[in-house]
């Protein structure tokens, strides 16, 4: 793919509002995926995006957003690749076809809405549709425009093997390799303009060869064996376009239905677990009536079906509307299908329909007439409709079949799958009530301690952690509450991933939400932290630092002492301050010897963590630089900073050196003086009344402002009494 270019400087785009349009572009498309059409958040999300859009481009005539599979660029510069907002965009175009993506005036609610209606799009819908270009002209987007991705233009690189890279260089793809392979090199290529034989064509020969008993069952399987043998050989064009995959579609919704089920059987048999994804690619392109013509097939025979042919039937089936004789057929072979078929008898329905419900329905069917509706209980009855509904209630049927047991470990391991598939889905659309639905459901004594950890394990697999910790960037703060919520749930699954984000993250909102999240974590992110104390970067020190001062637990302070000796000052600062406030004796000491230092920089920093000390030379200290120098601004500033840190320690022997600073007066530095005792003032609410309020009535008794803020302290003191 070719990089895009342009006249404009990168510099001179306005990149916050870029950036704000992409975050609320990436939103909108999952809130469309989230919610039903029409919804209000649907409505409230494409708003937004319209007016950042016309924002933005009344400042700029065109923008062009160059697309990669993992980034974003503005003319040819990368935008931020640790941004996991742009990737997660990127690749959503990028999957769909998208190479570049114009911005121009004048975009509607109307187009904007069928964008994202395109994004939500699979790659083999868009395909199906004619390719992205087909499908951008029908939508009748014209305020955005797109270069679709020149597949021609991939080449292969030096890291595919000699022998993979002739088949591909020659122009033999993978159904052409299968079509040669099929027919046992006895069928010749025409042209070079006619280089892969018609799918149709070849399984008319075959159907012919087989009814003549020219070709038997074991040429067909080992010729399948060498297709999927090869199939890993396949091009970036194949990849992405699945070209060869409709067109074996084509080839298998054309045989004979006895010939087509040893294709399957010898494809997809007991043992090709590693062929779920090419079993996929293939399955999507069949026909509905194909679908059904297998199933009944697969009745009449009594074949086994193999984990992976079921459960792409299963999913393929639930779009498509089964004859009751089929469906009566496959509950016969199948014990979990013989249960759904018990529930839905018309005889049995009193075992499981509850009697009030049960007398209610006898009501109705015995009354003339039916009482209307009102609008409230139509909008709660259209509710129990919606995607999410129903997803959920097939959430909670799969946990009563597991509740209940299951006869054979294979069913178990499909409804696990199928709940793990269920959060992966609830995760990608945001929809966090029903993920905490799915997490709390955990801690259900009634379900077998095994199946409650198994759960467990799926839930918080390495993949869905990260999708979880996306959504920060992806759904914005309005979701913080939720995440942090499941992070709780799961707990100790998450130390280790929030840590690794930590150690790079840029966001300081979300750096802050890691640092808190591991603070009421508590005691299982120790050893995590500990671990990475040995990490050369000082920033990510300072936070962990900052986790276990908060966390309160003093066994930390002989891990946190080797980094004293850090070659850099600011790593050293931050350990010196967390030893402080553990009152490490040897960190107090550390600041005595800084507080004598004749470095000004060492002796400011010292005075910032001696309010946290409580030893009583540094008190010493402290009043001992008070009373020396003189009041300089410089001298003023340090001085002020003194005062803080003793009204934080709140020793009463600091009183007699303070009134006599208050009682002083300067000629030269009179200003800097006043400021002083200003906030010697307003520090002594922080010792005992006992002593401190004899100076402030002393004070209280002249005149000026001095004597009137002493007055106000008086009485915030009296407050404080009383």
């Amino acid at each position: 793919m070719t990089t895009q270019t342009n006249d404009t400087p990168i510099n001179t785009v306005d990149a916050r509002s870029l950036a704000t349009l992409i975050t609320e572009l990436n939103i909108a498309r999952r809130n469309c995926g989230a919610y039903p059409k029409g919804h209000p958040v649907i409505t409230a999300s494409l708003d937004k995006v319209l007016r950042i859009y016309d924002d933005l481009l009344n400042k700029h005539e065109e923008l062009i957003l160059g697309v990669t599979s993992e980034a974003l660029m503005v003319n040819g510069v990368i935008l931020e690749k640790s941004n996991v907002v742009y990737r997660d965009f990127s690749r959503a175009l990028f999957e769909r076809g998208i190479g570049a993506l114009l911005f121009h005036k004048g975009l509607t609610i109307e187009e904007l809405n069928n964008f994202t209606v395109i994004l939500g799009l699979k790659r083999e819908q868009i395909q199906q549709h004619g390719g992205i270009e087909q499908v951008w002209a029908k939508a009748q987007i014209n305020a955005m425009t797109i270069r679709p991705i020149r597949y021609d233009l991939f080449q292969s690189t030096e890291d595919i093997p000699v022998t993979e890279d002739k088949a591909i260089l020659s122009g033999e793809g993978l159904w052409d390799r299968f079509a040669r392979e099929l027919t046992l090199n006895e069928i010749s290529y025409g042209s070079s303009d006619d280089t892969c034989l018609d799918p149709e064509i070849l399984a008319k020969i075959l159907n012919k060869q087989f009814a003549l008993g020219s070709i038997n069952e074991t040429e067909i399987r080992e010729a399948i064996a060498n297709f999927l043998a090869t199939d890993s050989v396949i091009s970036s064009y194949e990849i992405i376009s699945g070209q060869p995959y409709q067109k074996l579609s084509t080839f298998i919704s054309n045989l004979t239905p006895e010939l087509r089920r040893q294709f399957l059987n010898s494809s997809f048999g007991n043992n090709s677990q590693d062929r779920q994804a090419t079993a996929e690619r293939i399955f999507n392109n069949l026909s509905d009536g194909v679908i059904l013509e297998t199933i009944e097939d697969i009745n009449k025979n009594r074949l086994t079906v193999s984990p992976t042919v079921f459960a792409l039937l299963q999913r393929l089936g639930k779009n498509v509307s089964l004859p009751k004789n089929v469906t009566d057929e496959i509950s016969e072979g199948n014990v979990l299908f013989e249960k759904m078929k018990t529930i839905f008898q018309e005889h049995a329905t009193e075992e499981f329909v509850p009697d009030d419900y049960q007398n209610k329905l006898n009501y109705i069917i015995s009354s003339d007439n039916i009482s209307t509706l009102h609008m409230e209980d139509v909008a709660d009855l259209i509710k129990t409709i919606e995607n999410r509904s129903i997803e959920n209630s097939i959430g909670q049927i799969l946990m009563n079949f597991i509740r209940e047991g299951v006869e054979t470990p294979e069913e178990r391991e499909l409804l696990l799958q199928n709940l793990a598939d269920m959060f992966g889905f609830f995760l990608e659309t945001g929809d966090y009530g029903q993920l905490h639905t799915m997490v709390d459901q955990l801690t259900d004594d009634t379900f077998p301690v095994e199946i409650r950890y198994r759960l467990r394990d799926e839930y918080g697999r390495r993949e869905y952690i990260e999708e979880i910790l996306d959504g920060l960037g992806i759904w914005g703060k309005s979701r913080y509450g939720d995440i942090r919520s499941l992070i709780h749930k799961f707990g100790g699954q998450f130390v280790e991933a929030i840590l690794d984000r930590l150690s790079e993250e840029k966001n300081m909102s979300i750096r802050r939400f890691y640092i808190d999240c591991l603070i009421e974590m508590g005691p299982v992110t120790r050893a995590p932290i500990v671990n990475r104390l040995y990490d050369k970067r000082w920033y990510f020190l300072r936070n962990l630092l900052i986790i276990l001062t908060a966390q309160n637990d003093p066994d930390v302070v002989p891990l946190i002492r080797p980094l004293m000796r850090s070659e850099d000052h600011r790593l050293r600062h931050e350990a010196l301050k967390a030893l402080v406030y553990f009152n490490d004796p040897l960190a107090e000491k550390k600041v005595l010897d800084d507080l004598e230092s004749q470095s000004p920089e060492l002796q400011t920093a010292a005075i910032q963590l001696a309010d946290k000390c409580t030893s009583p030379a540094i008190v010493t200290k402290l009043i001992s630089m008070l009373s020396s120098g003189g009041f300089s601004q410089i001298e003023y500033e340090r001085k002020s900073s003194i005062v803080h840190a003793l009204g934080e320690i709140g020793r009463a022997e600091v009183l007699p050196e303070l009134a006599k600073i208050l009682s002083s007066r300067s000629l030269l530095r009179s200003r800097q003086l006043a400021k002083l005792k200003t906030d010697i003032i307003r520090s002594l609410p922080k010792y005992s009344p006992s002593v401190s309020r004899p100076v402030l009535e002393r004070i209280a008794d002249g005149y000026g402002e001095i004597a009137n803020l002493a007055k106000e302290t008086l009485k915030i003191i009296s407050g404080k009494q009383a």
